[in-house]
């Protein structure tokens, strides 16, 4: 707020009140008080009520049709067709106004619908492979968003929360058979082909982590590789350390996994073959934004014919 008022640091040093100016209001408030008469209250963001997430929580055989633990109605989003999705602000030194917000929170709740289609998509074509036993997703996806001041500059400056980026799907694949781990990259191929590109985006194959697990005992073993080959030549992430003893078999280096984390992340259950559970395919939203063009009513009063 300073900063926007012009104040250079040895000023606010200068007006720091003395034991003698008990008076005075702390440099903090005074700066406040002024912004809010020079500027205006700075705005806040505007909460999206949602339902909140219940630590160590495994949600298991909910409505094959929408599996996820909150069911949230993401309101329409309007934008105007000329300045694009996320060019709100046309002066970049003045705050985002509740409508920003709003519309910023919409598009991040659209985003994360997105990625659930994706993920039951994924789950779908997965278990037409008999290896796979059982598939949940974790992570931003599988819980409802929450609130954070964000990476975006605009938002970041001025330290308004909005919700969080679901900017990645979480998949957990519990397998038989690790010889057949190509068979379930194009498994997962076909599961995101069935999600169209979308007007507020599309998923991408490296946006999608799929941990492979044990299916007998549930010991971690890697991550789905998405090369076409294993290995593939001039990549160095196969010179990673056990990296291709398993054919597609990814390793990272310096990671580690944690059994007790993951335990205690909440999960949503996509896929068990041993109880016969299955989430149907998503049904996706046609045209689930609406773009309008501004026109201006007096644009041929100028117009010498």
């Amino acid at each position: 707020m300073a900063k926007e008022l012009g104040f250079q640091p040895k000023s606010l040093m200068k007006n720091i009140p003395s034991p003698s100016q008990q008076w005075k209001e702390p440099v903090n408030q005074w700066v406040r008080t002024l912004y809010e008469k020079k500027i205006g209250r700075r705005k806040r963001a505007c909460r999206v009520p949602d339902t909140p997430a219940t630590p160590n929580q495994v949600i298991e055989f909910r409505d094959p049709e929408y599996p996820w633990a909150d069911r949230q109605e993401i309101p329409e989003l309007v934008l105007d067709c000329e300045s694009g999705d996320h060019d709100f602000f046309e002066n970049s030194f003045e705050p985002p106004s509740d409508d920003d917000i709003e519309e910023e929170n919409i598009l991040m709740l659209r985003r994360q619908r997105l990625f659930r289609w994706g993920a039951q998509s994924v789950a779908v074509a997965m278990s037409e492979l008999p290896e796979i036993q059982r598939v949940a997703a974790f992570g931003a996806v599988a819980q409802p968003l929450k609130m954070e001041v964000p990476r975006f500059n605009e938002f970041r400056r001025y330290r308004i929360e909005v919700l969080h980026e679901c900017d990645d799907l979480d998949l957990a694949a519990w397998t038989t058979d690790l010889s057949r781990l190509k068979e379930m990259k194009s498994a997962m191929n076909r599961g995101l082909s069935l999600v169209p590109d979308t007007p507020y985006g599309d998923i991408a194959h490296h946006q999608v982590d799929v941990h492979v697990l044990d299916a007998g005992n549930g010991d971690y073993r890697g991550r789905l590789c998405l090369f076409g080959q294993c290995p593939k030549p001039g990549k160095r992430e196969c010179f990673v350390p056990r990296c291709g003893e398993q054919p597609f078999l990814r390793q990272y280096a310096k990671y580690r996994f944690n059994p007790a984390q993951f335990e205690g992340e909440p999960k949503v259950i996509l896929f068990d073959r041993a109880r016969g559970f299955l989430v149907h395919l998503p049904r996706m939203d046609a045209k689930p934004t609406r773009f309008v063009r501004e026109v201006d009513e007096d644009w041929d009063k100028d117009v010498p014919f």
